[in-house]
């Protein structure tokens, strides 16, 4: 075991008070469990947008397109008030683009098309930029290295962004093109480099991506992963459904994912299937109640899974995967129909969802999901340490605090080792908000930084976030 395995497996970090970045309370509107109910609109239709969960429990909605065009603008949602408020435009109109939270609770707007002289998607975008919480403002990052539209975003557990999966040119593929040139975003420098070379090079949008609790990103309609250690993609256990297009991938709390659905030679899709990350094996699980594509699939807080809409006319159907059965059993309604919409997991236990097209006209409408056990989540906002420095061989106590937290919480660690800026991940360091820890005789001297905590009740379970955390160690011999 090297010396970062050591220092996280059986212990971490002494007495420094970690400054508090994120403190949310939040309280449910009264609903039926189980149940869509309307919120308050947009304002301004959207379709092909996103939603990305802040680290205060609001939603930032970005971009997309309607009637008018592609759209600039963006709003945040609160779920205290159930409203919407706009905050400004995007520096660059973004369109089937991808936004991915970083680890200091920023937000990296990339990609997406420009539109054609009939109002449809054509070229791809290279531009990307930063939402920043703390002043509600967008400003310019560097362009990534090559134009990239429809990609899907990764954050990895070094800290950076993985962009895959490219639509090359949506309705007019161009067919000497060259396909997806993956690339990684360094949220310190600020800056895209090319990854390795995919395993597989398909002309289209290849669809969802996930993080594995491994640290590898599964790319789950073409069965490869990613190593982040070794910059390299490889081919994975063979699928073993159709739904090539438009599919979804979830994590699930036991480290499996569930693919569901998609679109392909043979028509919208009902199958779904488990990835198991231990074997890198798909196999086939029970079918979707009905055939969907471009569905939205969110894990919920009980550790079941809500799949929305889809499919081309929209649908406004919704049913839940739960994993203990292996069984997809139908739930209500939403109040619309909608494809091309986005739902976002709320910090106290709801689904939000946005936007979308009925297949005749883009929707401003909104809707909340009640599920029929309502969990909130685990929220860590102080960790302290007994001592501020520690010697090889040594002891400290650690004491977490928080919201929803139990003698029974595991808590997850990401952090930098000395003389490196790269972020690790430790998984299940410590059980409980107080405990001992022993600091390992052979562990490499310097700062060890903490910059980040995810709390989950389930020990498979690292499909949270991580709530960012300040608190430096100096290790002595």
């Amino acid at each position: 075991m090297n010396s970062i395995g050591k220092l996280l497996g059986t212990s971490l970090l002494p007495s420094v008070f970690l400054v508090l970045l994120f403190s949310y309370t939040s309280t449910a509107a009264a609903q039926a469990p189980g149940t869509f109910t309307p919120t308050a609109n947009m304002s301004t239709p959207r379709v092909n947008h996103t939603a990305t969960l802040l680290l205060n429990g609001k939603v930032l909605i970005t971009g997309g397109s309607n009637s008018n065009g592609l759209l600039a603008s963006a709003e945040l949602f609160d779920p205290v008030t159930g409203t919407f408020s706009a905050i400004g435009n995007m520096t660059t109109p973004h369109f089937l683009h991808s936004a991915t939270m970083l680890p200091d609770g920023r937000v990296l707007i990339a990609g997406g098309h420009v539109l054609d002289d009939r109002n449809l998607p054509a070229q791809p975008l290279a531009a990307a930029e930063l939402f920043d919480p703390s002043t509600g403002t967008f400003t310019p990052t560097g362009n990534m290295v090559r134009p990239q539209a429809g990609d899907t975003s990764t954050l990895l557990n070094n800290g950076k962004v993985l962009i895959s999966g490219t639509c090359q040119d949506w309705f007019y593929i161009d067919a000497d093109a060259e396909g997806d040139r993956p690339e990684l975003y360094d949220s310190v420098a600020g800056t895209f480099s090319a990854a390795g070379e995919r395993a597989k090079y398909p002309r289209w949008c290849s669809g969802p991506v996930v993080l594995l609790a491994n640290g590898k990103v599964l790319i789950a309609p073409t069965a490869e992963l990613y190593d982040p250690a070794i910059d390299a993609f490889s081919s994975t256990g063979r699928r073993m459904t159709i739904g090539f297009y438009g599919s979804t991938a979830t994590l699930l709390r036991n480290g499996k994912v569930l693919v569901g659905g998609g679109t392909g030679d043979f028509g919208t899709s009902a199958n779904a299937e488990l990835y198991d990350p231990s074997t890198e094996n798909f196999t086939a699980t029970t079918n979707m109640t009905r055939a969907r594509a471009w569905s939205t699939a969110t894990l919920l807080l009980d550790g079941t899974v809500l799949i929305a809409g889809g499919s081309y006319p929209s649908v406004s159907s919704a049913e839940l995967y739960d994993p203990a059965t292996s069984t997809f059993t139908t739930t209500a309604d939403m109040t619309s129909p909608r494809v091309g919409h986005t739902a976002t997991l709320l910090m106290d236990g709801r689904i939000l969802i946005t936007g979308g097209s009925t297949g005749q006209t883009t929707l401003a409408s909104a809707e909340l999901y009640s599920p029929s056990v309502l969990v909130p989540a685990q929220v860590v906002t102080d960790l302290r340490f007994d001592r501020t420095s520690v010697v090889v061989g040594s002891s400290y106590s650690v004491n977490v605090s928080g919201s929803n937290l139990t003698p029974q919480t595991f808590l997850d660690v990401r952090f930098t080792a000395p003389g490196s800026d790269a972020s690790n991940v430790a998984l299940n360091w410590q059980t409980g908000v107080a405990s001992s820890h022993d600091v390992p005789p052979d562990l490499v001297p310097g700062s060890w930084k903490i910059t980040g905590v995810r709390a989950h009740e389930v020990e498979t379970d690292h499909t949270g976030i991580f709530f960012p955390v300040s608190a430096t160690i100096t290790v002595s011999p």
